[in-house]
């Protein structure tokens, strides 16, 4: 009898033990809001460009199943570089592995909690320290309603009388809903003009590209970027000859197809800054042959100006054809976007830039899987195919 109470004592002790070590529960307002305010409220909102808004904990509870098919598959949020490439990129929304696994455990036991846990402080995007003009398309425009995708060129002037350095921008959508991305060009003035006047209609249709020569370009925007401020004491310059050819992605997918007049806010330097220059990354000599998975080229560009140069930040770009783009140096990943998605671009920048040392070379990796019977070689058109980058760059 003593030899069956000591046992019994010592299996109430464990039990007692396990107890105590027990992980709490996972709850909506103590552990899944912040992460979905951090990384998925800025799309998931009402009147954003996603299909379902995540503000509630009952919104959230009905897109469990949903959500936990995203996130653990990585599709979702929509942060293309690898983290395994270099320093960290400022504005990284990409989820960490222990968020990934919170979210998904917390789908299985959907539980609420107490609302008084939840963060007392909402996430919000960035804005710009001082907005110093604002443009707009000259006239609404309502997408194609052939397309679910439309892409057009719109003239945005600043209306500059003199060269002045754009240090920052924010892009403000006038339809969230079916504005899916959003890039600036810096072009040419009066083939512009010529081009927007071709028809009645706003602006222009173009894909990939502008259609027109380009100057460069100021950068991208897309849902959750927030407003981009070029790194400090570096600006682009912008002048009086110049104007914005502003390329929207129109997203007609979740059924909204309504005028849209999108805006650019820009800030422009108040002191000296060092003149920054987005460089554009060229591998046009590649041939897709038909048929074929994983084609991949390399185009190298080598640094001939004589002097060291600061790279900051990159844009890198292909079609719908493309599968993983990465940049580097010569001895440094920039960065490798091993999943490329035509319809998540934006421009990536680093805190502390990369130095490109005279002689050396900036390589540019484009890998695409053709599934037609015919040879894709470059092009702007949606049938054709790219392999460029525009690289944020100063003089060391």
């Amino acid at each position: 009898m003593s030899r069956l109470l000591a046992l019994t004592s010592l299996f109430v002790v464990a039990a007692s033990c396990g107890t105590a070590s027990s992980t709490p529960a996972l709850t909506f307002h103590h552990d899944v809001e912040p992460i979905v305010q951090k990384s998925c409220g800025n799309c998931h909102a009402t009147g954003g460009i996603a299909p379902f808004p995540l503000e509630t904990y009952e919104q959230v509870k009905a897109q469990a199943s949903a959500i936990a098919d995203a996130v653990s598959s990585k599709r979702m949020p929509p942060w293309m570089p690898s983290d395994s490439c270099g320093q960290p990129f400022v504005g990284d929304i990409h989820l960490e592995q222990a968020d990934i696994d919170t979210l998904v455990a917390w789908t299985k036991s959907p539980l609420e909690g107490n609302p008084a846990d939840a963060p007392t402080t909402k996430a919000t995007l960035a804005t710009l320290p001082h907005v110093d003009t604002t443009v707009k398309m000259s006239a609404a425009y309502t997408p194609d309603a052939t397309l679910t995708d439309d892409y057009r060129c719109f003239v945005i002037d600043p209306a500059l009388a003199t060269t002045r350095f754009v240090t920052g921008y924010n892009i403000i959508p006038g339809v969230n809903a079916e504005v899916h991305h959003v890039i600036l060009y810096v072009v040419d003035r009066a083939q512009a003009l010529a081009e927007d006047a071709k028809d009645t209609a706003p602006g222009w249709q173009c894909f990939g590209g502008t259609g027109i020569n380009t100057k460069g370009a100021l950068g991208v925007w897309a849902p959750g970027a927030g407003a981009v401020a070029f790194p400090s004491g570096t600006g682009v310059a912008f002048g009086p000859d110049s104007v914005i050819a502003m390329q929207v992605h129109y997203n007609t997918r979740a059924g909204v197809r309504v005028p849209d007049q999108t805006q650019a806010q820009l800030m422009f330097a108040d002191r000296a800054v060092t003149n920054a220059y987005l460089v554009p990354i060229v591998g046009d000599g590649f041939s897709i042959p038909p048929n074929s998975t994983g084609y991949s080229y390399t185009f190298d560009q080598p640094n001939q100006l004589g002097f060291d140069l600061d790279v900051w930040g990159f844009l890198p770009h292909m079609h719908t054809r493309g599968r993983h783009i990465t940049m580097t140096t010569d001895s440094t990943c920039l960065v490798d976007i091993p999943k490329w998605d035509f319809h998540w671009q934006r421009v990536y920048f680093r805190p502390k830039p990369t130095t490109l040392k005279a002689g050396g070379k900036l390589s540019l990796n484009c890998t695409w899987d053709n599934p037609e019977a015919r040879t894709i070689t470059w092009g702007e058109g949606t049938s054709d195919e790219m392999c460029f980058a525009f690289v944020y760059t100063t003089v060391h």
